[in-house]
């Protein structure tokens, strides 16, 4: 006879349907943990709130710009791991309580940052204690903390498989919750909030990219979904970003700028010349006047990225604006060029990958530009492979062996 337990309400659905005690650990208890099993409690995720449409524009001369502005985030809907993002929980789960896991996500954000960036950037012990300063002060800065702390864990130790899937599904469920509380916050820019909401989208930008470097993992089809969904939400970072940074008093403003340096690259800064192939290639080709156009201009911004990207280096200075620029700039028409994967586009695309190889170093990063240049490979053959000359060169990888060195 099977042994009584005594009834837990709160219990996850699977233990319920086997009659077994739940010890309600989140996000996934600890027996369908033990026995592999996909616990109920890993879709308790908010149900992602509906996207704001743009207001229409206005030629009127007589409208008055708002002196504090606003933008809404949209959540990405990109769910690393077992569970859906649209799941409706049966209560609310921005009225959980923090557990010892997000303690332990905390202390690990403020005394265990990557080894990398503590040593490229100056001044991010008192950044990042500015941050958990705001973080107690605002709940979405929180989440998002917590958010990018548990991201990053869930590629620390490659070796703890289980341990790394925890993390990845709770980085999700933080993120989404944070995006959630701040659109229902809806904070207007101002001298009170500029510094919280500034924090929330700088590690929203990061924590973006560690999500395409995730869909990298599957395939093309994947990666370019997940660079489409990101750049709307890029777009109104920076947007944010702006309107904040003018709020900053010049001494908050060094700070944040002597944090954001970096070690300079180590790169030819006297080659000005990374896209003049792909320029000439992209006007003898068989595309449209209006699409060689559209091409030439997402490659203008990137030759203009990578001139910043030189300057910088001489300056012995770096940082990660690039990589943010060149997706907020492209234009609407490009975007729906990758999405319909024109080989012109993709190889643009694998141009911008060696901007992401650059940076590397960065755990939120990674290999994504490697991966992104192998995968545009694999779905353009041998017939492109002059066209895609210098980013493999940059990369080096080996058609032959279809692999990097």
């Amino acid at each position: 006879m099977r042994k009584l337990h005594a009834k837990s309400r709160l219990g996850c659905k699977v233990c319920k349907v086997r009659r077994v005690k739940c010890d309600e650990t989140r996000p996934s208890c600890k027996r369908c943990s033990q026995t592999g099993r996909t616990c109920s409690f890993l879709a308790d995720v908010p149900v992602l709130p509906p996207s704001i449409p743009s207001p229409p524009n206005s030629s009127s001369t007589e409208s008055v710009p708002s002196a504090t502005p606003s933008v809404v985030l949209e959540p990405l809907p990109n769910v690393r791991g077992p569970g859906s993002a649209h799941y409706k929980p049966a209560h609310s789960s921005l009225e959980e309580r923090y557990g010892s896991l997000h303690l332990r996500l905390l202390y690990l954000f403020e005394h265990q940052p990557s080894e990398h960036m503590r040593l490229t950037h100056p001044g991010l012990d008192d950044l990042l204690q500015m941050m958990i300063k705001e973080a107690f002060r605002t709940p979405y800065v929180m989440d998002q903390v917590l958010a990018y702390s548990a991201a990053l864990e869930s590629v620390r130790d490659q070796n703890d498989r289980e341990a790394q899937k925890l993390y990845a599904i709770e980085a999700t469920r933080l993120q989404t919750r944070a995006l959630t509380l701040y659109n229902n916050a809806n904070p207007q820019a101002s001298a009170d909030t500029c510094l919280p909401m500034f924090i929330f989208t700088s590690l929203l930008a990061h924590h973006t990219l560690f999500d395409v470097l995730s869909d990298s993992k599957k395939d093309l089809g994947a990666v370019i979904n997940g660079l489409a969904r990101s750049i709307p939400v890029h777009r109104g970072l920076m947007a944010v970003a702006a309107a904040c940074w003018s709020m900053f008093s010049p001494e908050l403003q060094k700070q944040f700028l002597q944090t954001c340096l970096r070690e300079p690259l180590d790169i030819n800064i006297t080659s000005d010349d990374e896209c003049d192939s792909l320029k000439t290639r992209l006007k003898n080709s068989d595309l449209s006047v209006s699409s060689i156009t559209i091409h030439l201009e997402a490659v203008e911004l990137l030759q203009g990225l990578f001139d910043n990207e030189r300057n910088a280096a001489s300056l012995k200075q770096g940082n990660l604006a690039p990589l943010q620029d060149w997706l907020v700039g492209v234009s609407p028409e490009f975007v729906s060029c990758i999405q319909q994967r024109r080989p012109e586009s993709l190889i643009i695309l694998a141009f911008y990958g060696v901007m992401l190889h650059r940076a590397s170093d960065y755990w939120f990063v990674g290999d994504l530009g490697k991966r992104l240049i192998h995968l545009i490979n694999g779905q353009l053959g041998p017939a492109w492979e002059d066209w895609l000359a210098w980013p493999n060169g940059m990369v080096e990888y080996n058609k032959e062996a279809g692999e990097y060195a």
